[in-house]
């Protein structure tokens, strides 16, 4: 950052996935290469492009979020990526929440297959804690598993290992 002018710890601005599209699109059309991006009390979020081309805005949703949950995420990624993982004989995890680590997406590596670029790293600790995922080198996430003792008793036997 040339010309940053905010506080020294920096600043958090939350936007909603839509926003953060819309912003990676305006950020690739920007064939300068460089843009500016600008913190606006009220507006969020806007993305100058080095072009002159229309900025684009994303409203700053920080109000919406509580700041415990983002506290609790914290700790929570601070506590797991601390220990020792271990693969459990089997974890349950729900289909659909799981296909949504799909669409994540990841800067591409030209040293390789370009399908590896997405490639879903899991670091399990126990079949019933949560599981941090890890895509490319920008993208962390977690998903939580399914207490197997209560989808036995939901599907029954013939729907497990």
């Amino acid at each position: 950052m040339d010309d940053y002018s905010g506080p020294p710890e920096g600043l958090t601005v939350h936007v909603d996935r839509t926003v953060l599209a819309e912003l990676d699109t305006a950020g690739r059309k920007d064939k300068k290469g460089f843009g500016r991006l600008e913190v606006r009390p009220g507006d969020g979020l806007i993305f100058r492009p080095g072009n002159n081309d229309t900025p684009t805005a994303g409203q700053d949703v920080s109000g919406q979020a509580d700041d415990n949950v983002w506290a609790m995420l914290d700790s929570l990624f601070t506590r797991l990526e601390g220990r020792k993982p271990a693969l459990p004989e089997l974890v349950a995890f729900d289909a659909a929440l799981l296909a949504r680590f799909s669409k994540v997406k990841a800067p591409k590596v030209k040293s390789h297959d370009a399908n590896l670029d997405r490639c879903l790293d899991m670091c399990v600790f126990n079949s019933k804690e949560p599981i941090l995922i890890k895509i490319g080198p920008t993208f962390r996430g977690v998903i939580m598993p399914i207490d197997r003792d209560v989808h036995a008793e939901n599907i029954g036997p013939d729907g497990l290992w």
